[in-house]
Formats: C-alpha cells, structure tokens, sequence
C-alpha cells in the first residue's frame, strides 16, 4: 500500500547520497564542508520522521512483526508513609512527582523515578509524603495553576493554593509546602466535578444538574475566587464533562445523552445534543493520534458501551460492546486503555488514523480504581488499597522501536 510520508521522499535519498559522496570527498582532502554537521542533524531528523510514518506500517501488514501486549508491573514502596484512603484524583506535576486526594480527605505527593525502559530487571519504587494537615474536607479537584502553585478544589466549597519553590522532589509537608485558603466572593455550598475550559476559567456542577461558571483571578500575587452564579445552564442527570476546545466542551448524562456547550457572550449555551447509547455515560475523552492531534472522543458507560466520535465530521468512527460496566480511560498519542469494573483493561489502537480494539492485548481478572497516562508505553494504575502499578505497553511504537527490530531476518 501507499504511506503518506510527511517528508519528501526523492529530497531524502538525494540528500543522502550527497552527504555520502561529501564525506568520501574529506577522506580524499581532509576537508569537511562547514554546513555538514548541520546537514546531517537535519538529515536525521527527517530519518525520524520517515520512520515514525512507517510504524502503522510495520504493525499492520508485515508478517510476524512484534505484537502489541500489556502487562501490569507492581511498584515498590519505599519509605515509612503509604497511601492513606481510596484514591479519588491524581496530578502529575513533573516528570516524576504527583499529587493525589482521597475520598477521606488525605492529600498526599508521592514520587516516582520513571525509567525510559520499564523491564523486570529494574524495579520501580514509589515514595509517599505524609498528608497535608491542613486539608480537612475532600477534594474534588487538582489543577496545576504554574510551576509553583496547585489549586485544590473541595466538595465543601473550600478552595486551597498548594505553593513551593521546589516542586522537583519529594517535598517536606511540614517545611516546603505552603498552604492557603482563597476567599470566594459568595456562598457557594461546594465543588463538585469541575473543568478547565480556558486560562483559570472553570465550569463546576455545584448541583445535580446545574453548571456554572467561576474563575481564578490573581493581583499582586493574591489569588481570588469569582463564582458567576448567574452564568450556568441546566443539564439533566450530567455525569461527565471533557473540554473540546478553548470554551467548548462536551457534556454526558444518565441516559446517555452528550451535550455540547460553549462559553460565548456571557453565558453558558448549549449548541446542541446528540444521542450516544441508552446507558449511563461514565467517560468522555479526547484521543490523541500518534502525532499527538485530537480529532476524536471516546465514550464509554455501563454495560460495555463504548463509542468513538470524529469531533469535525460528527460522525461514529467505532462502535464497541465491551464487557462490564467501563469507568475510566486515558490516552497517549495512539493508546488508549479502558478499565472495566469487571476486572478487565482494554487497549485501543491507531494506525492510519483509525482506532481498533486490539483483543489479544487484553488483560482480565485485575481490578483497578484509576489508570493515568504517563507516556505512549507506561500508565499508572491504582488499586482500591491505593497501591500503585506500571501498565506497561510493549509494541512498536517509536522510530528507537524500528531500530531495535531485526526487521530483515
């Protein structure tokens, strides 16, 4: 078959050969033409490229190429802390550092030395912080507001700034975290699920059926919370929300139903409503092709629904019964994994810009609470105990994948 190839095939070739006959040339001379070095750099580069556009390729019509499979490699803890309750949100605010709160009002970092390779020889740990003493009521949501600052949002109305100046280890609780409360500007009862849809602009579901909108505003280094109860609007049963755009997002209800809405002109619109499956929607998340562009949704709900939307064509790309009731996702420039409350995990994958269901991956019989991305090979999956695992993904996935195969033997 023909492969889009994002770089000029004839100019790559071409510039190999020159490069070639340059350096036979400074075996003979001596000298090496100035831009060389600059040539070849750029000449690798498009090697990546080339090689990167052939992976969907590879995975698809070469025989006895490696197969894509998961499997799940516990995490060692270290230290004298570990989890403290259910985990309900996590926040990766570096590399290796994250934020969690649980359903018993403990918010904790924990940190994690994340190699490039995850193998059996090399064992990964995981190192817990006390919880935060001051954070008495639970969290509904964590968002990295800078390098320096995470704001905390609780069920109860509370709204906290975490601040350090050293957000690349594991911090001290006692010594480097500073904590502090943000003044609203009305009585609003709590914080319930809640999305970012633009800088510092949140829409949260303060009542069961009822968004409305509030924001972040800082003046001279003094944060406030400004909560527009007069801008909202009404969306019957909701459960879920997934940001589209800058002021665009999506919306899924008990029965089904995905709204779309947008902030425009002051207020909360609704542009319309499509009809997904008749069961409760769980999830609602962008898909990250392999070039990292969001072009789709995935859907999933009870009783194995699952449903992928072109967001530009509106239209369904992929219709799936799967097995239980689905609960979370997450998705990593081509993967993408489902967790049942059956004890299954599903991986999905694109080539050619389409997504399949890739069965023989499968896992069954493992339970699990949350998943989170941490690259197109390794997620982070939580137990109900709060233990933490690798879900590691092992196929072709890099042009460093292609290198690595004995591709002619």
């Amino acid at each position: 078959m023909k492969v889009n190839l994002s770089i000029d095939e004839e100019f790559f070739k071409n510039e190999v050969k020159n490069l070639r006959n340059k350096l036979e040339e400074c075996k003979k001379t001596g000298i090496l033409d100035n831009d060389f070095e600059d040539r070849l750099k750029r000449l690798l580069q498009m090697e990546d490229s080339l090689l990167s556009d052939l992976i969907p390729y590879y995975r698809t019509y070469v025989d006895n190429i490696k197969k894509t499979s998961m499997k799940v490699i516990p995490i060692k803890e270290l230290g004298s802390f570990s989890s403290y309750g259910f985990p309900q949100n996590i926040l990766r605010i570096n590399k290796n550092l994250f934020i969690t709160s649980s359903i018993n009002s403990k918010v904790q970092f924990f940190y994690i030395d994340i190699p490039k390779k995850t193998s059996e020889e090399k064992e990964i740990a995981v190192e817990w912080s006390l919880p935060i003493k001051e954070i008495k009521e639970r969290i509904s949501s964590i968002y990295k507001l800078n390098n320096k600052e995470i704001l905390l949002l609780g069920v109860k109305g509370g709204c906290y700034i975490l601040s350090s100046d050293d957000f690349d280890k594991l911090p001290d609780i006692n010594e480097e975290i500073k904590v502090k409360k943000i003044q609203k500007d009305c009585d609003f009862k709590g914080f319930g699920r809640t999305l970012e849809i633009g800088d510092n602009l949140f829409v949260t579901g303060n009542e069961e059926d009822t968004l409305t909108l509030f924001e972040i505003v800082k003046k001279k280094d003094e944060y406030s919370l400004n909560i527009h109860t007069d801008i909202s609007c009404i969306i019957p049963n909701w459960t879920a929300m997934e940001k589209v755009s800058k002021d665009y997002f999506v919306v899924g209800t008990k029965d089904g139903i995905m709204y779309f809405v947008k902030y425009e002109s002051d207020q909360l619109r609704v542009l319309g409503e499509t009809d997904v499956f008749h069961n409760r929607i769980r999830k609602i998340k962008y898909l990250e092709d392999e070039k990292g562009s969001k072009k789709s949704l995935m859907v999933i709900g009870n009783k194995g629904q699952c449903k992928i939307f072109s967001l530009y064509e509106d239209t369904i790309l992929e219709n799936h019964d799967l097995t239980g009731n689905l609960f979370d996702l997450q998705s990593e420039k081509g993967t993408a994994v489902v967790l049942s409350e059956d004890g299954i995990i599903y991986l999905f994958e694109e080539n050619f810009g389409n997504w399949y269901l890739n069965e023989e991956a499968t896992i069954k019989d493992m339970f699990f609470t949350n998943i989170f991305k941490l690259s197109i090979s390794k997620y982070l999956l939580m137990d109900i105990g709060g233990k933490l695992n690798i879900l590691n993904i092992d196929g072709i996935h890099t042009s460093q994948d292609l290198w690595n195969m004995a591709l002619y033997q």
